[in-house]
């Protein structure tokens, strides 16, 4: 399965097209209901691409800071997955808990997408309607996924700033979202 992510990830000629790439990818890999790929700017997270989500989940996720409790901000401030089988039972996902409820999800997992050299690209995250813990074998197939897919990403940047990606791809989401706000 591995090898198979790869290939679909190395036929992506563009930043964009890649990270689309990665998110089907990973959804698809765990059997998630929804996920999302966030790219740091400045000191937070942005959204820049997703699959399932409602308007009113994307603008409470907008932008996230890493000393949030949710599975993003936790994986940012960390630097490592982070795994919340159920957010009603996550005391620090309290504050989440009726935009999760809205959106559909119980579960989700968020990882850091970080070169070998420790260049840190975004987070990739899935969700799952029901609690739920992803197996390790998933994980560990994440985890290689995730590396081989920060080196791709930081080839196709060619020397760019993962901040101007980010930028231009969150506000070219939300304006498709929502085109009366743009």
């Amino acid at each position: 399965m591995l090898d198979q992510m790869r290939q679909r990830l190395h036929v992506q000629r563009t930043f964009e097209t890649a990270i689309v790439a990665i998110l089907n990818d990973v959804v698809a890999l765990h059997g998630a209901e929804y996920g999302n790929v966030q790219l740091p700017l400045g000191d937070h997270l942005v959204i820049v691409a997703q699959k399932g989500f409602s308007v009113p989940f994307l603008r409470t996720f907008k932008t996230v800071r890493k000393d949030t409790g949710s599975a993003c901000g936790r994986a940012l401030r960390s630097g490592e997955t982070v795994i919340i089988p159920d957010v009603e039972t996550d005391p620090e996902y309290a504050a989440y808990r009726g935009a999760a409820k809205s959106a559909g999800y119980r579960a989700v997992q968020s990882t850091p997408l970080v070169t070998r050299e420790g260049l840190f690209l975004g987070i990739v995250s899935t969700h799952f309607a029901i609690p739920h813990r992803p197996t390790p074998i998933e994980m560990a197939t994440l985890k290689s996924y995730g590396r081989m897919a920060a080196e791709y990403l930081r080839m196709l940047l060619a020397g760019g700033k993962v901040d101007a990606k980010a930028e231009a791809m969150s506000r070219e989401l939300y304006a498709a979202l929502e085109p009366e706000e743009a």
